[in-house]
């Protein structure tokens, strides 16, 4: 089957947001286990400031293109701007890498993926685990501020016309029927179409519960929306099946996303093939069997990550080095 209109794309993630596991010599020295007990110390705060700066080359980009990739999803913390210390300001990075898109020809998905208050418990809230509260889904001025954030984000790009889009939030998580949740995505909404350029797509995440989410926003025409699932087999109770078995679950995925579709349109915002019990040959061809399915189905997809330091299946660039794409 032919490729229809989704776009294939990347996560430019562990850049602007820090994830230990991806690269955790920027943590080498420090008796720390994410973002925010880095910032604790200048010296940590400077070994953040060196990664921002040589993690991801104008190299990169031109890589990106030249690799049939056509868009780029950037993870980004509520203190991008500087203004909430000892967190690093990264607009700067982020003006940048919205620079060096635009001159490859690449789409850019803007996303919230660290809250003011935390939105989860992962290393990629910016504080995760070590957090002692995790207020945000409670929290209405939490919420606010992060909405605050956003609305920056849409005004400070709003004449650049390959901002593909704005995710509200990465990964949040949800309260039983996810009514403060879907609270929380329609103010956001409100607000930000007000601020972003009229096309901007507006993306909000499932919370890994696609079938109380769907349906949280209603289609706009003049900023359409998107719901965000992120599809992973290498986590849950389910991660030991065998190779089959992992095989048999994505193609439930194919019928649940054209579910989900009638209600808005779905992207999967996140994905891999990284498989609990197989090695990288299996993980090579579960990741491009995952990648045509994708492609002919039509979804908009972004693989996690671009690349990492190791050489792992998380690390696209050497998937498609390894003869991905071939």
């Amino acid at each position: 089957m032919k490729k229809q209109s989704g776009l294939r794309g990347v996560n430019l993630g562990g850049w602007l947001v820090l994830e230990k596991w991806m690269t955790p010599q920027v943590f080498d020295g420090f008796n720390a286990r994410n973002e925010w007990e880095l910032t604790q110390s200048k010296r940590g705060r400077d070994s953040i400031k060196k990664h921002q700066k040589m993690f991801i080359y104008e190299s990169d980009f031109k890589w990106l293109r030249d690799n049939e990739v056509e868009l780029i999803r950037i993870p980004f913390g509520y203190w991008v701007f500087g203004d909430e210390p000892p967190y690093v300001k990264c607009v700067d990075r982020l003006d940048w890498a919205v620079k060096m898109a635009k001159k490859y020809n690449l789409r850019v998905l803007l996303d919230m993926h660290a809250a003011v208050g935390a939105q989860n418990r992962a290393d990629h809230s910016g504080s995760g685990s070590s957090s002692i509260t995790i207020s945000w889904l409670g929290n209405r001025d939490n919420q606010n501020k992060t909405i605050s954030v956003l609305e920056r984000i849409a005004d400070r790009y709003k004449n650049e016309p390959h901002i593909w889009g704005i995710q509200l939030l990465n990964e949040p998580d949800s309260d039983k029927y996810g009514f403060r949740l879907i609270s929380f995505y329609r103010r956001a909404y409100r607000r930000v179409i007000k601020k972003a350029r009229p096309g901007t797509r507006i993306v909000f995440s499932d919370a890994f519960m696609p079938w109380l989410l769907t349906g949280a926003l209603w289609k706009r025409s003049h900023y359409p929306v998107i719901m965000d699932v992120h599809i992973y087999f290498c986590f849950g109770v389910r991660k030991h099946l065998h190779y089959k078995q992992q095989i048999a679950r994505l193609n439930k995925w194919r019928l649940r996303l054209r579910f989900f579709s009638f209600f808005q349109p779905v992207m999967i915002g996140e994905w891999s093939g990284v498989l609990h019990k197989e090695g990288f040959e299996k993980q090579h061809e579960f990741a491009k069997i995952q990648q045509n399915m994708f492609d002919k189905l039509g979804y908009t997809h972004c693989y996690w990550s671009y690349k990492t330091s190791s050489t792992s299946g998380w690390n696209y660039r050497k998937l498609v080095e390894k003869g991905f794409n071939d």
